[in-house]
């Protein structure tokens, strides 16, 4: 396994996640050509989702991986109304842009950037992407969809260009935590916002990270490679 670093404070954090440590694995900083940026899911942790992720690890990558206050996100189900599951979703976002700055802080830029989470994690790397569309590396959400409840959905499109941002949508049709209105939901959007969705449903398959979306993400980081 891929042991990360320690990580220092995301101190431009605000909310129930302030000062919550940022980990590090893979390339240096000053090797990094580009950076994955990883949430993890409810109950699980920075390092668990970097170890997860391990068969993307990629020479000249640099992940980073904040870690949620008590290891979720967000105390309600993503299909809650957002105002429910605030401060700590909006928090949640800062994390990811905290992991942004970073990014930029080692002289990689969003567009060699790819945002990704599983689960819980999908949730908060979609909304944070749908909350500050722009060209992104890519965006992988694995066993999740853009949190809300389907009027928020239906009635919420995206403000601004995605550039044409690869977006790799995966879930596995056994899935329960997953519902596919909500996934259609979520391509729709990203759609409309000049986004390159790529959505994969897997048979027989429940709640899990697929060989397949494994190497979907690698290719991502290679083709920035």
């Amino acid at each position: 396994m891929t042991r990360a670093g320690s990580g220092r404070p995301m101190d431009a954090v605000s909310g129930p996640h302030a000062g919550q440590p940022l980990l590090t694995a893979g390339a240096p900083a000053l090797a990094a050509d580009a950076v994955l940026v990883l949430c993890h899911g409810r109950g699980a942790t920075a390092q668990g989702v970097v170890n997860l992720m391990e068969p993307v690890h990629r020479h000249g990558v640099a992940v980073l991986a904040p870690q949620a206050e008590r290891s979720r996100w967000y105390p309600r189900p993503s299909t809650a109304p957002r105002a429910t599951n605030e401060p700590w979703l909006s928090s949640s976002v800062d994390c990811v842009a905290a992991a942004l700055e970073r990014a930029r802080a080692i002289d990689v830029p969003p567009e060699r950037t790819v945002i990704g989470g599983f689960s819980q994690g999908a949730c908060v790397a979609a909304e944070f992407v749908r909350r500050t569309p722009a060209r992104y590396g890519g965006l992988a959400i694995l066993s999740g969809s853009l949190p809300g409840t389907a009027d928020e959905l239906g009635s919420s499109p995206i403000d601004g260009s995605l550039e044409e941002t690869p977006i790799l949508i995966g879930y596995g049709e056994d899935d329960p935590h997953v519902d596919r209105d909500r996934v259609a939901e979520t391509v729709r959007l990203f759609e409309q916002a000049d986004a390159a969705v790529d959505e994969r449903c897997y048979p027989d398959t429940g709640h899990e990270v697929t060989d397949d979306e494994f190497a979907a993400i690698g290719a991502m980081l290679e083709e920035l490679l």
